[in-house]
Protein backbone atom coordinates (compact mmCIF):
# COMPACT_ATOMS: atom_id res chain seq x y z
CA UNK A 1 0.00 0.00 0.00
CA UNK A 2 1.24 3.54 -0.83
CA UNK A 3 0.62 7.05 -0.56
CA UNK A 4 1.41 8.82 -4.05
CA UNK A 5 1.19 12.57 -4.24
CA UNK A 6 -0.57 14.12 -7.43
CA UNK A 7 -0.68 17.59 -5.85
CA UNK A 8 0.11 19.03 -2.68
CA UNK A 9 -0.66 23.09 -2.26
CA UNK A 10 -2.21 24.56 -0.15
CA UNK A 11 -3.14 27.29 -3.37
CA UNK A 12 -3.05 27.07 -6.77
CA UNK A 13 -0.53 29.01 -9.61
CA UNK A 14 1.36 28.57 -12.34
CA UNK A 15 3.90 25.99 -10.29
CA UNK A 16 1.07 24.56 -7.74
CA UNK A 17 -1.48 21.78 -8.17
CA UNK A 18 -3.82 21.55 -5.44
CA UNK A 19 -4.22 18.95 -2.98
CA UNK A 20 -5.00 15.71 -4.48
CA UNK A 21 -3.20 12.22 -3.28
CA UNK A 22 -3.45 8.14 -4.30
CA UNK A 23 -4.34 5.73 -1.56
CA UNK A 24 -3.14 2.50 -3.30
CA UNK A 25 -4.81 2.36 -6.83
CA UNK A 26 -8.42 2.60 -5.92
CA UNK A 27 -8.70 5.09 -3.69
CA UNK A 28 -8.07 9.16 -3.72
CA UNK A 29 -7.87 11.48 -0.82
CA UNK A 30 -9.38 15.04 -1.72
CA UNK A 31 -9.48 16.29 -5.30
CA UNK A 32 -8.10 19.62 -5.91
CA UNK A 33 -5.84 18.42 -8.35
CA UNK A 34 -7.60 15.15 -9.23
CA UNK A 35 -7.40 15.50 -13.32
CA UNK A 36 -3.84 15.78 -13.27
CA UNK A 37 -4.61 11.58 -12.50
CA UNK A 38 -4.11 9.78 -15.99
CA UNK A 39 -6.97 8.24 -17.45
CA UNK A 40 -5.88 4.46 -17.27
CA UNK A 41 -5.67 5.20 -13.39
CA UNK A 42 -8.22 7.44 -13.12
CA UNK A 43 -10.52 4.23 -14.30
CA UNK A 44 -9.52 2.40 -11.73
CA UNK A 45 -10.32 4.80 -9.08
CA UNK A 46 -13.25 3.71 -6.64
CA UNK A 47 -13.55 6.05 -4.05
CA UNK A 48 -12.50 10.17 -3.42
CA UNK A 49 -12.45 10.48 0.22
CA UNK A 50 -12.34 14.22 0.91
CA UNK A 51 -10.99 15.42 3.95
CA UNK A 52 -13.23 18.69 3.88
CA UNK A 53 -15.58 21.13 1.32
CA UNK A 54 -13.06 23.71 0.71
CA UNK A 55 -12.70 24.21 -2.84
CA UNK A 56 -8.98 23.69 -2.92
CA UNK A 57 -9.74 20.21 -1.98
CA UNK A 58 -12.77 19.64 -4.21
CA UNK A 59 -12.47 21.49 -7.20
CA UNK A 60 -11.34 18.37 -9.87
CA UNK A 61 -14.28 16.67 -8.75
CA UNK A 62 -16.58 17.76 -11.15
CA UNK A 63 -13.84 17.39 -13.97
CA UNK A 64 -13.25 13.39 -13.54
CA UNK A 65 -16.89 12.91 -12.75
CA UNK A 66 -17.38 14.43 -16.25
CA UNK A 67 -14.91 12.58 -18.08
CA UNK A 68 -15.87 9.33 -16.72
CA UNK A 69 -19.14 9.57 -18.05
CA UNK A 70 -17.90 8.26 -21.03
CA UNK A 71 -16.32 4.99 -20.29
CA UNK A 72 -17.64 3.83 -16.86
CA UNK A 73 -19.81 1.73 -15.82
CA UNK A 74 -20.03 1.63 -11.99
CA UNK A 75 -20.49 5.12 -9.57
CA UNK A 76 -17.09 6.57 -7.97
CA UNK A 77 -17.71 6.67 -4.48
CA UNK A 78 -17.18 10.26 -2.76
CA UNK A 79 -17.51 9.42 1.01
CA UNK A 80 -16.60 12.41 4.12
CA UNK A 81 -18.34 14.12 6.60
CA UNK A 82 -21.95 14.67 6.76
CA UNK A 83 -21.21 18.16 6.75
CA UNK A 84 -18.54 18.20 4.16
CA UNK A 85 -20.74 16.25 1.80
CA UNK A 86 -24.28 18.54 2.45
CA UNK A 87 -21.58 21.42 1.40
CA UNK A 88 -20.98 19.60 -1.75
CA UNK A 89 -24.05 18.90 -3.26
CA UNK A 90 -25.71 22.22 -2.11
CA UNK A 91 -23.53 24.71 -3.71
CA UNK A 92 -20.94 22.36 -6.26
CA UNK A 93 -22.62 19.70 -7.43
CA UNK A 94 -26.11 21.25 -7.36
CA UNK A 95 -27.69 21.26 -10.92
CA UNK A 96 -26.85 24.89 -10.74
CA UNK A 97 -23.14 25.61 -10.62
CA UNK A 98 -22.56 22.23 -11.94
CA UNK A 99 -24.39 18.97 -12.67
CA UNK A 100 -26.20 16.81 -10.09
CA UNK A 101 -24.32 13.36 -10.95
CA UNK A 102 -26.62 11.38 -8.79
CA UNK A 103 -29.21 11.81 -11.54
CA UNK A 104 -27.07 11.25 -14.11
CA UNK A 105 -27.23 7.31 -14.87
CA UNK A 106 -25.05 5.20 -16.82
CA UNK A 107 -26.09 1.25 -17.19
CA UNK A 108 -28.93 2.54 -15.21
CA UNK A 109 -26.99 3.29 -11.98
CA UNK A 110 -26.16 6.94 -10.89
CA UNK A 111 -22.02 7.52 -11.70
CA UNK A 112 -21.72 9.57 -8.44
CA UNK A 113 -22.47 7.75 -4.78
CA UNK A 114 -22.48 9.88 -1.93
CA UNK A 115 -21.57 8.00 1.34
CA UNK A 116 -21.23 9.48 5.16
CA UNK A 117 -17.92 8.52 6.73
CA UNK A 118 -19.08 7.49 10.96
CA UNK A 119 -16.20 9.25 13.02
CA UNK A 120 -13.83 7.28 14.81
CA UNK A 121 -14.88 3.86 13.78
CA UNK A 122 -12.19 1.98 11.11
CA UNK A 123 -13.83 1.37 7.70
CA UNK A 124 -12.42 -0.92 5.52
CA UNK A 125 -11.49 0.76 1.77
CA UNK A 126 -11.00 -0.70 -1.59
CA UNK A 127 -7.17 -2.18 -1.74
CA UNK A 128 -6.73 -3.76 1.47
CA UNK A 129 -6.58 -0.58 3.32
CA UNK A 130 -8.52 0.44 6.77
CA UNK A 131 -9.46 3.93 7.46
CA UNK A 132 -10.50 6.25 10.48
CA UNK A 133 -11.72 9.61 10.00
CA UNK A 134 -11.30 12.08 13.44
CA UNK A 135 -12.49 15.52 13.55
CA UNK A 136 -10.46 18.30 13.57
CA UNK A 137 -10.18 22.57 13.75
CA UNK A 138 -11.16 23.46 10.60
CA UNK A 139 -14.28 24.57 8.57
CA UNK A 140 -16.38 23.18 6.02
CA UNK A 141 -16.45 19.08 7.81
CA UNK A 142 -12.87 18.72 8.00
CA UNK A 143 -11.88 15.10 8.97
CA UNK A 144 -7.87 14.07 9.33
CA UNK A 145 -7.66 10.44 9.13
CA UNK A 146 -5.92 7.69 10.11
CA UNK A 147 -5.04 4.67 7.55
CA UNK A 148 -3.79 1.64 7.97
CA UNK A 149 -2.59 -1.42 5.77
CA UNK A 150 -0.32 -4.24 5.84
CA UNK A 151 0.41 -3.44 9.86
CA UNK A 152 1.51 -0.31 9.59
CA UNK A 153 -0.44 3.12 9.96
CA UNK A 154 -0.08 6.70 8.71
CA UNK A 155 -1.60 9.77 10.31
CA UNK A 156 -2.61 12.29 7.47
CA UNK A 157 -4.15 15.51 8.88
CA UNK A 158 -5.73 16.86 6.41
CA UNK A 159 -6.15 21.15 6.64
CA UNK A 160 -6.16 21.47 10.59
CA UNK A 161 -5.18 24.19 13.02
CA UNK A 162 -4.13 23.06 16.76
CA UNK A 163 -6.05 20.30 17.43
CA UNK A 164 -6.45 17.49 20.03
CA UNK A 165 -8.36 14.65 19.13
CA UNK A 166 -6.28 13.58 15.94
CA UNK A 167 -3.47 13.65 17.91
CA UNK A 168 -4.75 11.62 21.20
CA UNK A 169 -6.04 8.90 18.66
CA UNK A 170 -2.69 8.40 16.53
CA UNK A 171 -0.90 8.32 19.91
CA UNK A 172 -2.91 4.66 20.89
CA UNK A 173 -0.95 3.51 17.74
CA UNK A 174 1.83 1.08 18.37
CA UNK A 175 2.36 0.85 14.31
CA UNK A 176 2.89 4.31 13.62
CA UNK A 177 4.98 4.57 10.42
CA UNK A 178 4.41 8.26 9.24
CA UNK A 179 2.80 11.83 9.58
CA UNK A 180 1.26 13.32 7.02
CA UNK A 181 0.62 17.23 8.14
CA UNK A 182 -0.45 20.52 7.10
CA UNK A 183 1.93 23.30 6.74
CA UNK A 184 0.48 26.44 5.44
CA UNK A 185 2.11 29.26 6.35
CA UNK A 186 5.38 30.77 7.56
CA UNK A 187 5.77 32.06 11.09
CA UNK A 188 6.02 35.61 10.38
CA UNK A 189 1.61 35.00 9.30
CA UNK A 190 1.00 32.51 12.46
CA UNK A 191 -1.71 35.02 13.22
CA UNK A 192 -3.31 34.50 9.89
CA UNK A 193 -2.75 30.77 10.06
CA UNK A 194 -4.71 30.51 13.82
CA UNK A 195 -7.25 32.89 12.04
CA UNK A 196 -7.98 30.54 9.43
CA UNK A 197 -7.67 27.24 11.40
CA UNK A 198 -4.23 26.16 9.33
CA UNK A 199 -0.69 25.69 10.95
CA UNK A 200 2.66 27.13 10.88
CA UNK A 201 6.09 25.71 11.42
CA UNK A 202 5.89 26.52 15.41
CA UNK A 203 2.16 25.16 15.54
CA UNK A 204 3.03 22.17 13.39
CA UNK A 205 6.01 21.85 15.74
CA UNK A 206 3.36 22.17 18.75
CA UNK A 207 0.92 19.50 17.74
CA UNK A 208 3.90 16.89 16.94
CA UNK A 209 4.81 17.46 20.60
CA UNK A 210 1.79 16.53 21.52
CA UNK A 211 2.35 12.95 19.59
CA UNK A 212 5.52 13.01 20.92
CA UNK A 213 7.31 10.46 18.62
CA UNK A 214 10.41 11.93 17.49
CA UNK A 215 11.55 9.02 16.00
CA UNK A 216 8.25 8.81 13.16
CA UNK A 217 8.89 10.80 10.07
CA UNK A 218 7.00 13.82 8.70
CA UNK A 219 5.81 14.81 5.81
CA UNK A 220 4.49 18.06 5.03
CA UNK A 221 2.10 19.56 2.20
CA UNK A 222 -0.13 22.26 1.93
CA UNK A 223 2.13 24.86 1.63
CA UNK A 224 1.31 28.60 -0.07
CA UNK A 225 3.23 28.56 -2.67
CA UNK A 226 4.89 31.94 -2.31
CA UNK A 227 6.10 31.57 1.13
CA UNK A 228 7.67 27.84 0.58
CA UNK A 229 10.58 28.85 0.47
CA UNK A 230 10.47 31.10 4.22
CA UNK A 231 8.39 27.75 5.28
CA UNK A 232 10.87 25.05 4.31
CA UNK A 233 13.99 27.20 6.14
CA UNK A 234 11.85 27.37 9.32
CA UNK A 235 10.97 23.96 9.33
CA UNK A 236 14.00 23.03 10.76
CA UNK A 237 13.18 23.79 13.82
CA UNK A 238 10.84 20.50 13.79
CA UNK A 239 12.69 17.67 16.16
CA UNK A 240 11.09 14.73 13.54
CA UNK A 241 13.15 13.95 10.13
CA UNK A 242 10.33 15.71 7.62
CA UNK A 243 10.17 15.35 4.19
CA UNK A 244 8.51 17.91 1.51
CA UNK A 245 5.50 16.16 -0.54
CA UNK A 246 5.49 17.32 -4.09
CA UNK A 247 3.82 15.89 -6.98
CA UNK A 248 5.34 12.31 -7.08
CA UNK A 249 6.13 12.06 -4.09
CA UNK A 250 5.61 8.67 -2.62
CA UNK A 251 5.08 6.96 0.68
CA UNK A 252 5.06 3.32 1.22
CA UNK A 253 3.15 0.98 3.92
CA UNK A 254 5.75 -1.21 4.51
Amino acid sequence: MFIEVIGNSGSKNADSRLVCMKLGERVLIDAGSAAFVPEAELDQIDVVMLTHAHLDHILDLGFILDSMISRRNRPLVVMGSEACLCIVKKHYMNGLLWPDFTKINVNGKPILEYRIITDEVWKDLPGDVECMAVPVNHPAGARGFLFRSNGKTVVYSGDTGPTDKLWQKASEIDDLSAVVIEVSFPDSKRNIAIASDHLCPSLAADELSKLDRVEVPIFVFHMKPWFATEIVSELERIPNEFNLLQPGSRIEFC
